[in-house]
Order: C-alpha cells, then sequence, then structure tokens
C-alpha cells in the first residue's frame, strides 16, 4: 500500500511520518524518541506493513489548490490512498482573506476529491470542530448537524462537502479538535514559550474544547486505513460494500476523534456528564486557561530547570475581554466544541487503557514526557 500524505510539513502530517517511521527499522534500531512512542502507543506496530511506503509532500511539492499540482504528484507516487492535511489554518485570517481559506480548504479538497476519483484513490480528509457553533452542552456526535460561525469553519464545511460529494463512500472525513505536538505551530508550545519570558498570561476561560496529541489522530487515522485495506480484500465484504461499477456505496465515512471524547451517548450520566448533558466528566473538555495550567503545570515536572516556567502567574479572561485587548482577533468561535469520538473507537475496537481514548491531561502528559526525550 502507498500512502500521500498532503501538507506534510504542518504537525499532523510529521506525526503520521514519525507514526509510520516505526515500521520501517528494527526494534534495535529504534532511537530513544522511538522507543518511547511504542511504549506510549503499542497498537502501531500491526496498523503499519513494513511493506507499506508512506510519504509526505509539503505544499512546495504539491499545491492541492493547483490541478496540474496534484496531477503531478500522483503521476509520480502513484498513491492507493491519500491523507489531506494541507489547510489554511488562520481562524482570524480567514475573516480577511476568505478567497484563500476557501481555495486551500474548499476548492483543494474538491480537485483532490475529483483525481482520487479518476485514479480510484481513497481519500482521508482531516476537518475540524469549527464546524459547529457550540450551542449544545454535550460533545458533538457525527449526527449533529454543522452551523460554522466563522469564515474558516465554513470554508471547512464546504470542503467535506465536496467530498463526499465527489467521492461519496470512498472517502473517510475525521474531525478533530485543538491539535498540538512537539512539532509546528500550537497551543502547547506557545505557552511554553511564554512561560519563559512572561511573568504574567492572560488565557481565555470561556471556551471549551478537547486538546488532543497529534501521533493519537495519526495512529486513529492508519487504523481506520488498516480496517479498510482488509475489509476490502474480503471479496464477501466488498461485494456488499461496491456496486455493480466498482464504485462505494454510500456517503462518506465521517468520524470524530478528540482525547478524552469515547462516551457512548447513553452513558453520559454514568460518565459524569450531568442530567441535562453539560459538560462535567473531567478528562472530556477543557477551556484555554484549564488547558495552558495544566500544560505550566506538567512542563515544570518534567523540566524542573526551567524555573521562570513557575514564577509565570496564568489569570483567566473572558473572550470578550481578550477580544477588546486585541483588534486582531476577529473570528467569532464556538463556546463549546467537544467532540463524542464514541463512534471510531467503537468501530476500531479501541480498549480501556489505550491512549486514544485517554483523557486529556494523560495524553498531554504524554506528549510532554516525549517532547523530554525528543529534545
Amino acid at each position: 500500500m502507498r500512502v500521500l500524505i498532503t501538507g506534510a510539513a504542518g504537525q499532523l502530517g510529521q506525526a503520521l511520518l514519525s507514526i509510520a517511521e516505526l515500521t520501517q527499522v528494527t526494534a534495535a534500531e529504534l532511537t530513544a524518541p522511538q522507543q518511547m512512542l511504542v511504549a506510549l502507543l503499542p497498537e502501531v506496530l500491526a496498523c503499519i506493513a513494513t511493506t507499506d511506503e508512506v510519504i509526505g509532500v509539503s505544499h512546495q511539492q504539491l499545491d492541492i489548490c493547483a490541478l496540474h499540482s496534484i496531477q503531478a504528484a500522483f503521476d509520480a507516487f502513484k498513491p492507493d490512498v491519500v491523507i489531506n492535511c494541507a489547510a489554511f489554518n488562520g481562524v482570524d485570517k480567514a475573516e480577511t482573506d476568505t478567497d484563500k481559506a476557501i481555495a486551500v480548504n474548499a476548492t483543494g479538497p474538491k480537485l483532490l476529491a475529483g483525481e482520487c476519483k479518476r485514479l480510484n484513490i481513497r481519500l482521508v480528509h482531516i476537518s475540524t470542530d469549527f464546524v459547529f457553533d457550540g450551542a449544545l452542552k454535550r460533545p458533538y456526535t457525527e449526527q449533529d448537524m454543522p452551523s460554522p460561525l466563522s469564515a474558516y469553519g465554513r470554508s471547512k464545511l464546504e470542503g467535506e462537502r465536496w467530498v463526499n460529494d465527489i467521492l461519496g463512500a470512498k472517502a473517510t472525513i475525521i474531525r478533530t479538535s485543538w491539535l498540538y505536538s512537539c512539532c509546528g505551530q500550537n497551543f502547547v508550545k506557545t505557552m511554553q514559550g511564554l512561560f519563559k519570558t512572561r511573568e504574567r498570561l492572560s488565557v481565555i476561560n470561556d471556551q471549551s474544547g478537547s486538546p488532543t496529541w497529534c501521533e493519537t489522530l495519526a495512529l486513529v487515522i492508519f487504523k481506520l486505513i488498516k480496517q479498510t485495506q482488509l475489509a476490502n480484500s474480503d471479496r464477501k465484504v466488498a461485494a456488499q460494500n461496491h456496486n455493480a461499477d466498482g464504485t462505494e456505496k454510500g456517503l462518506a465515512h465521517l468520524y470524530h476523534y478528540a482525547a478524552g471524547s469515547c462516551v457512548a451517548e447513553d452513558y453520559l450520566v454514568a460518565e459524569g456528564f450531568s442530567a441535562d448533558g453539560s459538560l462535567v466528566a473531567e478528562g472530556s473538555s477543557c477551556s484555554w486557561y484549564e488547558f495552558a495550567c495544566e500544560i505550566q503545570r506538567l512542563t515544570m515536572s518534567a523540566n524542573a530547570q526551567i524555573a521562570k516556567a513557575e514564577a509565570c502567574q496564568i489569570e483567566p479572561i473572558s473572550s470578550l475581554s481578550w477580544q477588546a485587548l486585541h483588534e486582531n482577533r476577529l473570528a467569532p468561535r464556538p463556546v463549546q466544541s467537544a467532540l463524542n469520538a464514541q463512534k471510531v473507537c467503537h468501530q476500531l475496537g479501541i480498549k480501556p487503557g489505550s491512549l486514544i481514548r485517554a483523557s486529556w491531561q494523560e495524553q498531554l502528559q504524554a506528549m510532554i514526557s516525549y517532547q523530554k526525550v525528543k529534545d
């Protein structure tokens, strides 16, 4: 199987490549960071074959907004699966550069889907929690109706719809939220940098979501690809899932994945949610302020030499007060955008104890431990 990753220079692309590299070397050849990653995510060794070839391409190598660039890359690599991590992620910038957001988040996936259909390639497309407006008091499921508040959210939803309309069941769409990793630009790394230089920080406390370590999402993606590959190799299953002309039946496979969100809808109260479904389950979501405080605590625990981090005082601030202080914060954001990942956890048979099902605190602790070894 040949897998092509677009937008591979970003943090999710890098996580996918790091996961894939683990199966391309012997146990004796694993570096210390790789050994830790295998220890944290032991399932990885079963979901990627040593014969699989995974390659990542940056924007410079494959511009998803240019059909000729897509065609050239597909012709050169001849992928069986494409994972689209390319995206315009500037939530505020999308309000003033809407054309660019639509080009990358909607038109690009449309072009990718068209070529994937022409060449019979499976597409895995990454989307966002920002397709929701945050009005619900519980984690969003795949059945909930999207209603984006921002230009960014609308552009991502349009991309989803193009992928579904063109490829149907030949595509998998995964919505995720609040991604972070050791690589790229993200909230965790920003906070860690500010702890060293600031004595005081104000962080928003009235918006909540599900912080998610990129490596766990990467593993979920590879598990879904592997499961589909196995299903298609079973002739009986394949016959049930395909039309007479060879195309796959049905709509795109839609999944939500975020940390601490494998909560069955029927068991919300038993899992710690209140009777009205409000978010009180520990580990399912947090505010940016709570996230920042935990980043500080775990970073200090892992790196005691960063003495100044402990001296940095983190203060809660409302989103309205923050917006008044920052004129460039233009985009409205959902008050809560936690995602329910019960469907994908059930689909993949993810058992309790797996880091895939872990709380956002446990995933953050794993990432910071990995970061310490990697750095």
